[in-house]
């Protein structure tokens, strides 16, 4: 059994290397993402969460906000050669085209969990006419596939709730939100059912969001992305236990407080007292400490480098625990402070329909 595991495990080095190489990188770089990437193949794979529908998703996710095409395909080339195996992007990003030229030359597309998002109606250039939603809708999840160029992705959500949340802090009937909810809702069923996407979701929806589907939905959503980080407690706003009796699984982006208007990660978690003291009682970073303590309550969640290493860091959360102590801490802290959903009128997941 030892002489097969070996042969294996010199195949798949071979492969690894085979594939480094061929990125065209410096051989100092190619070299420590080979090392990197094979000291990921023999470590722990990272867990998933079940869907509502079955599907295994992932516990952390390479993202790409703010890339640029070609910026988007390196680091996510870097990062499936980490070890990642789920990838995050959206329409509204502009750069899908980079994250599907890396996934199809990795040559796996079946390991490799691929999320993707469409704009809230009424919130994206592809979106200003409110009153075809659903029209609009179709159109941007073909165009998802087209510029990654796949035949089907396993996640596909609605970014935003509709453009009139964002002034009636809810979506409501009476300002149209209802109506653009369910339009949108209809048309990422319709493609859900076509088999286009394995599983499909929202970000940033409020409780109001989902009673507007209460009446209509046949399928319910299986995510919501929206901000969880250090700092605002294990069940910010209540979302935490609102979605958990709903059976609709949190994923969470901005794991670092980023700003919203710097879009920089937040001192406190950077560079505070008690995440770099944790950290370094482990010989961990204060990122891998805001990572984990998210992925620890059983919310995926979306990380971003281009730097191979803090990549490889970033995937190392599950050799490690913290203590007690060390969790009954992090899970009181208060500040940097923040929102589940900037779409929300209330600080509780009540329906405000």
């Amino acid at each position: 059994m030892r002489r097969i595991w070996k042969a294996c495990l010199k195949i798949t080095s071979w492969r690894l290397l085979a594939q480094t190489l061929a990125s065209g990188a410096s051989l100092a770089t190619n070299m420590l993402v080979f090392i990197l990437a094979l000291a990921a193949q023999l470590g722990a794979a990272v867990p998933t969460v079940t869907l509502s529908n079955g599907v295994e998703m992932p516990m952390l996710a390479a993202g790409s906000w703010q890339y640029n095409i070609t910026e988007a395909y390196q680091s996510h080339a870097l990062a499936l050669k980490a070890g990642f195996t789920m990838l995050d992007t959206a329409l509204d990003y502009h750069n899908q085209q980079g994250v599907g030229r890396a996934i199809n030359e990795a040559g796996m597309r079946e390991k490799i969990f691929v999320e993707t998002k469409i704009p809230g109606c009424g919130m994206d250039s592809t979106m200003l006419n409110v009153f075809k939603c659903y029209e609009n809708t179709k159109r941007d999840l073909e165009l998802d596939l087209a510029q990654l160029n796949l035949s089907y992705v396993d996640l596909v959500i609605v970014h935003f709730p509709p453009i009139s949340s964002m002034v009636t802090r809810s979506c409501n009937s009476w300002s149209g939100g209802c109506q653009m909810v369910r339009a949108q809702w209809k048309a990422m069923e319709e493609f859900y059912k076509q088999g286009k996407a394995r599983a499909i979701g929202v970000s940033n929806y409020c409780p109001s969001c989902y009673d507007c589907l209460n009446s209509t939905a046949t399928v319910l959503p299986m995510v919501n992305q929206v901000q969880i980080h250090l700092g605002m407690g294990t069940d910010p706003a209540g979302f935490v236990s609102y979605h958990k009796a709903r059976g609709i699984q949190l994923q969470a982006y901005s794991v670092l407080g980023n700003s919203a208007i710097s879009h920089k990660a937040s001192p406190e978690i950077l560079s505070g007292n008690l995440t770099t003291g944790i950290a370094k009682a482990h010989g961990k970073s204060s990122v891998q400490v805001a990572l984990k303590w998210v992925v620890s309550q059983g919310i995926p969640a979306v990380t971003k480098s281009a730097n191979p290493e803090h990549l490889s860091a970033d995937l190392d959360l599950w050799s490690w625990d913290f203590t007690p102590e060390e969790k009954q801490a992090l899970d009181a802290l208060t500040s940097p402070k923040g929102s589940p959903s900037f779409a929300c009128a209330s600080d509780s997941a009540e329906i405000l329909v």
